[in-house]
């Protein structure tokens, strides 16, 4: 199932072969034909969920740009690594954002900037910034941590438990 369905993912991205005639990978192109970046196995592609679920919980800007410079420098997938940085969107931002802000100002011991009446906004944003940003870093890679981990564990588990049902299925069939 797992392999499956990243396989379904990787089809929506482009292939090695389109992105080594992009004139800004030309510096990475000898790094690009690496068969890890674009296998499907279970080792390469957890990894790689941990990477871009990582990067995808820091409030910093390049996460799909880091995500895959990390999977390049680990070998791991890439589309996959890319592809999970976009758990965080602007749909997600406030629900994933705030509550790791919370975690770091209770963590510092700082009184929590709650925005009250205030319009969240980017104008509220860089006001606020002076203030939240220790908090805000703090929580969010702590957070950042504990996705990657989450992400990591659940996918290698239900990876695992499919080729052993798989495996077992086969037995039973052979059996008979």
């Amino acid at each position: 199932m797992p392999r499956r369905l990243f396989k379904k993912i990787q089809k929506r991205i482009p292939d090695k072969g389109k992105l080594s005639t992009q004139w800004y990978l030309r510096p990475f192109n000898a790094l690009l034909h690496d068969p890890g970046l674009w296998s499907i196995h279970r080792r390469g592609v957890t990894k790689a969920v941990a990477i871009g679920l990582f990067f995808a919980m820091l409030p910093i800007v390049g996460q799909m740009a880091l995500a895959a410079l990390v999977a390049l420098w680990v070998r791991v997938n890439l589309p996959v690594a890319v592809a999970f940085t976009w758990v965080s969107n602007p749909l997600t931002f406030v629900p994933i954002y705030y509550p790791a802000y919370k975690l770091g100002a209770l963590l510092l011991g700082l009184p929590r900037q709650d925005p009250g009446d205030a319009q969240m906004s980017i104008e509220w944003l860089a006001a606020e910034l002076a203030t939240i940003w220790k908090p805000l870093f703090l929580g969010c890679g702590i957070l950042a941590v504990v996705v990657a981990a989450i992400g990591f564990t659940a996918l290698n588990l239900t990876w695992r438990m499919a080729a052993v049902n798989r495996l077992n299925r086969r037995r039973r069939n052979r059996a008979r």
